[in-house]
């Protein structure tokens, strides 16, 4: 079994010999790949959205802060984000909306965009990728994450729900639309894993605004992609203790980058017991690559008992690891994996 076939039949709930041992293709440290059951995964789309008449330009105002012009028939917005020379993150400092006039050329941007199939990337990655790995076709984020993170920011948001709801409706209406537009492409697609990129945590979703904007969402990705062959790996990274008992109500079949303790508060023994069905690809706890091989070793072996069978699970490696630590810790988690 080559390793892009074990990690497909675990994604899929199935069993293989050892535990699947996958990390993003674009965090690999640099050099050679000395880890032998090491699994690649990288993403690509099944299609592309093109918004006519809409011109959107750039400018970098000081060191590492870029802010970047959208131009379009219904106002310009504005948008700023910063990026640390480290590894090239990049959070923003200023949102695309800034005042309650601004969801209105947010929505009429949305709903001018264009979503046509274009298989070419994903083939391009797939054969790039062959047998080391996997490719997940990327989805755009659950129109509420999607609003808050890129966007309008979770404070603006949660001001604008209160003060304005029906121009924060219209925006993720619009863009629920789209949605719907790009589901329908990537279940025609010849990609497999469909990746939900939502980044859940429930310190920011909470269990109210995770039922009614993210649980409807989801029977719609389902409803989808399911009956097309295809499997849905919802990107849940975050603290998710606050939501789990949503998170067991949704009919999604993979729970991607799921981060146990110490980095975040839901363990892979509770995440087993309360969501039994659902097959768990972990993030690796980041805090963890820090330590020495031994202890690395030791928090491996404790986390695949944890997980109590082998079945429709992977430890997976979605975040940045220190680049002097890199090969020695993915080196520890493979053998321990092995």
């Amino acid at each position: 079994m080559t390793l892009r076939e074990q990690v497909l039949t675990v994604v899929r709930g199935g069993k293989v010999d050892r535990v699947p041992f996958t990390c993003y293709k674009g965090l690999l440290p640099a050099g050679e790949i000395p880890v032998e059951n090491l699994a690649l995964v990288s993403s690509a789309p099944a299609f592309q959205a093109h918004t006519p008449d809409v011109s959107v330009t750039s400018r970098e105002l000081s060191l590492g802060v870029r802010e970047t012009t959208m131009e379009t028939p219904w106002g310009t917005l504005t948008q700023a984000a910063h990026t640390e020379t480290g590894y090239g993150s990049a959070w923003t400092k200023e949102h695309w909306i800034k005042r309650p006039e601004d969801y209105e050329v947010v929505e009429q941007v949305i709903r001018h965009t264009q979503v046509t199939p274009d298989p070419e990337p994903y083939r391009r990655v797939r054969e790039d990728l062959g047998d080391r790995g996997v490719v997940l076709a990327w989805l755009n984020r659950t129109p509420f994450q999607r609003l808050w993170i890129e966007y309008a920011g979770m404070e603006r948001l949660a001001l604008d729900l209160m003060d304005c709801p029906d121009a924060v409706e219209g925006v993720l209406d619009a863009m629920l639309d789209m949605a719907k537009a790009t589901l329908d492409i990537v279940a025609e697609s010849e990609a497999e894993l469909i990746w939900v990129p939502d980044n859940i945590t429930g310190e920011m979703t909470g269990p109210a605004m995770f039922d009614k904007y993210l649980i409807p969402y989801y029977d719609l990705v389902c409803d989808v992609l399911l009956p097309a062959g295809k499997t849905p790996c919802c990107h849940m990274d975050g603290m998710l203790r606050q939501v789990a008992h949503k998170v067991a109500e949704t009919r999604l079949p993979v729970i991607e980058a799921f981060t146990p303790p110490p980095d975040g508060n839901f363990s892979v023994a509770e995440a087993r017991d309360r969501w039994p069905e659902k097959t768990l690809w972990l993030n690796y706890p980041s805090s963890v690559h820090l330590s020495s091989p031994e202890e690395i070793t030791r928090v491996t072996e404790d986390i695949v008992a944890q997980a109590g069978r082998t079945e429709g699970f992977l430890v997976g490696v979605t975040e940045n690891i220190p680049a002097d630590v890199g090969w020695q810790s993915l080196e520890a988690i493979g053998k321990a994996l092995a």
